[in-house]
């Protein structure tokens, strides 16, 4: 049987069929940038977003993510998402002088569509080795620049010396319940017990410091009058130790305004 031959036009059709066919192949193609970011953070199919903040490049995954052989899952996000929480978590990181943010090395920050450690929700994850936030991009402005000063402070005790601090345990003893609740939720200035800038630095240690800090960096006068009306010595304290060790480690300066 004979086969007829495609006319110029058929080949044309065909052509731009194939074309169109194989455009969302070479959509999904990383660029050699992206490809190299994926290596860096070990997550693979990482995207960029276009820019970066004083050295600080922002990321994204299109699909669920289980880095850390699965103990914590990063949901996928939109480029259009990703891009408004990339400004808002650089506005975070405004606050922070360039010599504070180029002393804790920090190169990356993946944004997830939430992020869970065995089902659990939490904010994020400080990845000190790969100099590396993961952070919950999916909340409202406000949680994620919190957010964002919450984890770069877990960070930046990961790299100076890990999150347990005797001194602190020394002069502020106990009073943690030493447990998470269900739900990571941003807490307001003044919703701790006395003693505590808010409910959740009630948890952990750590926690209590890395509230404070963000509450510092962000909202000193607020943290000021809360002290103020409160006449809250034991949180007043802690501030002042609290901006002592940021500026024995990084450089920043985070006291208390009069």
């Amino acid at each position: 049987m004979r086969t007829a031959t495609p006319s110029p036009r058929n080949r044309s059709l065909r052509a731009a069929t194939l074309l169109l066919a194989l455009l969302p192949l070479a959509a999904a193609a990383q660029s050699p940038a992206e490809s190299q970011a994926a290596r860096d953070t070990e997550f693979d199919g990482l995207r960029l977003v276009d820019g970066s903040h004083r050295g600080v490049q922002f990321g994204y995954v299109t699909a669920e993510m289980r880095p850390s052989e699965g103990a914590y899952v990063c949901g996928a996000m939109r480029r259009d998402e990703a891009a408004a929480a990339a400004s808002v978590v650089g506005a975070g990181l405004s606050n922070l002088p360039d010599a504070t943010l180029a002393r804790l090395r920090l190169r990356y920050v993946v944004l997830c569509g939430g992020v869970t450690e065995t089902g659990r929700s939490i904010g994020g994850i400080p990845v000190a080795p790969l100099n590396l936030l993961v952070l919950d991009g999916s909340s409202d402005s406000a949680s994620l620049e919190h957010r964002t000063l919450h984890e770069l402070y877990h960070l930046l005790e990961y790299r100076f010396g890990g999150i347990s601090d005797s001194e602190w345990t020394g002069q502020f003893g106990g009073g943690y319940s030493n447990r998470y609740p269900g739900l990571m939720r941003k807490a307001p200035l003044g919703s701790g017990k006395p003693g505590f800038a808010t409910s959740y630095g009630e948890t952990y240690p750590h926690e209590d410091r890395a509230e404070l800090f963000a509450w510092l960096v962000l909202s000193p006068h607020a943290v000021a009058d809360l002290v103020r009306r409160t006449g809250d010595e034991v949180l007043r304290r802690k501030a002042d130790f609290l901006s002592d060790k940021c500026q024995r480690a990084v450089g920043l300066s985070i006291a208390l305004p009069p």
